[in-house]
């Protein structure tokens, strides 16, 4: 057995890779004892300031096959020091993580100050928002926790009861901590949030130690807002179906674990958008309702393929071919012989069911109509 090793620190992150158990012994050795650094085959790493450390198994044998995929898809990241690096996101698709097997958490000793006081924290998301944006804030927990099953201790948002800061905590020091701290760091974008001096200050203060960073669009004026160091991010949008899905993936990436089947939390998506958009996000009757429907139909159907068949990309092919096919066959609209109150009570039966399926929602339909015209003729 092979291990592949990524090591992040406040200035820079690193690959070992294709190490046998023995050298894999020497890293985790060197972190359980607290050690600043260490060396494997004469080359010398850092552990100061350690921020992530993850753990993959690896294929015998295989190392140069996948250097060379890696380079051709571009999966190698850059950094401002140092070599450009291949992300957890991409070793875990040729490995397992067993970084719990080794290692208790995924973070390391920060310095030697916060070890020996005690001062841990431990903290998986953290999201920088406008109390103004306390809806947005609390819709998006709600998804959060229902595609991870998160614990609200590990969750920290200060506008949203059961997620602030316990009474009597020093707001400004303990926010600092849990800034860096946190796996995951959420920038709620809107009008409202840009103008927040700490919320400006958190999300530059993430940003500049180079931290994983999610900007989350929730305005309808999308990435205009942006400014500064973080115009250069890619930011998702809360009102795309498929870039909230996105955003769960690659919040899962971070957090070293995949989210749930997302009917658990459709609806919550739902809610998202619409509180956002408000009362001006009423579609316009002129377009076809049809094409308004499945207008995100593709980039909710390719992301559903990602999450499900993550290593198989036949059945992503397979999958991704017979639901588009679904959703031409859906756009079709109303048979002739069936009213629209008729017919739009199925549809609507079809979506509530099966938000994210258009091949079960066309089954749905069609089985619905054909006992519909059955029950007509008895």
């Amino acid at each position: 057995m092979r291990f592949n090793v990524f090591i992040k620190t406040q200035s820079r992150a690193s690959n070992i890779l294709n190490i046998d158990e023995e050298e894999l012994g020497v890293v985790v050795n060197a972190y359980n004892n607290g050690k600043s650094d260490f060396f494997i085959a004469g080359k010398k790493y850092w552990l100061k300031r350690l921020f992530e450390i993850k753990i993959f198994t690896f294929p015998s044998g295989k190392l140069e096959e996948f250097l060379q995929l890696a380079e051709e898809k571009e999966l190698y990241e850059l950094q401002y020091v140092g070599e450009p690096y291949l992300p957890p996101s991409t070793l875990r698709h040729v490995g397992e993580n067993i970084t719990k097997d080794y290692i208790k958490g995924d973070f390391g000793y920060l310095d030697k100050n916060k070890a020996s006081t005690g001062s841990e924290i431990e903290m998986d998301i953290f999201i920088s928002h406008s109390s103004k944006d306390v809806l947005y804030a609390k819709i998006l927990i709600q998804i959060i926790r229902k595609a991870f099953n998160i614990k609200s201790g590990l969750i920290r948002c200060t506008s949203v009861p059961g997620y602030k800061l316990k009474v009597g905590a020093n707001t400004d020091s303990q926010l600092k901590k849990e800034i860096f701290a946190a796996k995951a760091f959420i920038g709620i974008i809107t009008k409202e949030s840009i103008n927040s001096t700490y919320v400006l200050f958190e999300l530059g203060a993430r940003w500049g130690v180079g931290l994983p960073l999610i900007p989350l669009l929730c305005d309808q004026n999308g990435s205009s807002l942006l400014s500064g160091p973080i115009k250069n991010i890619n930011a998702l949008s809360a009102l795309d179906s498929s870039d909230l899905l996105q955003f769960l993936s690659d919040l899962g990436d971070i957090l070293g674990t995949s989210p749930e089947d997302p009917s658990a939390y459709i609806d919550d998506i739902e809610d998202l958008k619409q509180s956002i958009i408000g009362s001006s996000g009423e579609t316009q009757e002129s377009e076809s309702s049809n094409d308004i429907e499945y207008i995100d139909s593709d980039d909710i159907i390719k992301k559903r393929s990602e999450i499900e068949w993550p290593e198989d990309y036949e059945m992503r092919i397979h999958f991704i071919q017979v639901q588009q096919k679904a959703v031409q066959e859906l756009k079709s609209g109303k048979p002739e012989d069936l009213s629209e109150e008729e017919f739009s009570r199925i549809r609507e039966r079809a979506k509530q069911e099966w938000p994210l399926d258009f091949e079960m929602r066309l089954h749905f339909e069609r089985t619905q109509i054909d006992s519909l015209r059955k029950l007509k003729n008895i």
